[in-house]
């Protein structure tokens, strides 16, 4: 099959499209800030001190109006949730409950848990780039099969999710040592570049994320190691490889992909010639599905 041949909207086909009417929004002092299946939403329903249920919403009870009451209760019923095996993959890692970027939040919740209740998440995303003459070739990095979401799968040679507590700019620092054992001197070229969204039905759960994403030149001979056992191997691929394996097949997992397409756009490999142009930029930069109350 040629590159030619398939179109790169095939990305966007690989989970169903998301139908947000048989969820109920997630309420939160009277801000909408997620989406919640009807059979989760009963399990907090055995947590009436927490949560209570409408016809159409769940609410985070309203006399806990400060964010650390909040964020305490959250994590109590969540933690029993977590022990009868409502919620895997759990990290121990704190995610904001927010509406934007940089707002206040208003709860700290457990990562594993955001997508059971279709939490906006944020992530940062780092193209490791290597010139090759008047060419750029691009670093991939194989998921360890020891990972939760997306086992084996290929991906970026740096990513991760946007906890609490931290910037952007530290957690690029931070993730660049700990995934690719690259220094705070030379991660400190990498330069924002684009945002990528995302809104899925995963296995998971439904996933909304904002992806940050950055360009970062590496030397020819740096070689990336894996310092938190995360990354089974590195590969260095031509822009061609890429695109041929975007339009061909399914192994970078879905956000990482979105950014290896952006990477591709923004090179003018895939450009205004190509027949889906339009809604493949369209797709990279859904809206998020959030009433603004």
């Amino acid at each position: 099959m040629s590159v030619e041949s398939s179109s790169l909207l095939r990305l966007f086909r690989r989970y169903p499209r998301a139908h947000l009417a048989p969820y109920r929004r997630f309420m939160v002092a009277d801000r909408h800030v997620g989406w919640i299946k009807p059979d989760f939403a009963q399990l907090l329903a055995e947590f009436p001190d927490i949560f209570y249920l409408t016809d159409r919403e769940v609410h985070l009870h309203d006399r806990l109006a400060e964010v650390k009451d909040r964020s305490t209760a959250v994590a109590d019923a969540l933690a029993k949730l977590h022990e009868r095996g409502a919620i895997p993959g759990w990290r121990g890692e704190l995610y904001p409950v927010n509406r934007r970027f940089g707002e206040a939040p208003l709860l700290l919740m457990e990562r594993a848990a955001t997508p059971l209740f279709g939490l906006q998440t944020y992530g940062i995303n780092v193209n490791g780039l290597v010139r090759a003459g008047e060419e750029c070739k691009v670093w991939i990095a194989r998921r360890a099969m020891t990972k939760h979401v997306d086992p084996g799968m290929l991906d970026l040679v740096v990513g991760g999710g946007q906890p609490y507590g931290i910037s952007i700019a530290e957690n690029l620092l931070k993730e660049c040592a700990e995934e690719a054992c690259i220094g705070p001197t030379l991660a400190e070229r990498a330069r924002p570049v684009s945002v990528t969204t995302m809104l899925i039905e995963a296995a998971e759960g439904l996933r909304v994320g904002v992806q940050f994403n950055f360009d970062l030149e590496l030397p020819a001979d740096f070689q990336p190691r894996n310092d938190d056992g995360e990354v089974s191997e590195f590969q260095l691929w031509s822009m061609k490889r890429l695109e041929e394996n975007l339009r061909n097949a399914d192994d970078f997992m879905f956000d990482a992909a979105l950014a290896k397409l952006d990477l591709l756009v923004r090179f003018g490999i895939v450009g205004p010639d190509d027949p889906d142009y339009l809604d493949l930029i369209a797709e990279l930069r859904r809206p998020t599905p959030y009433v603004r109350t």
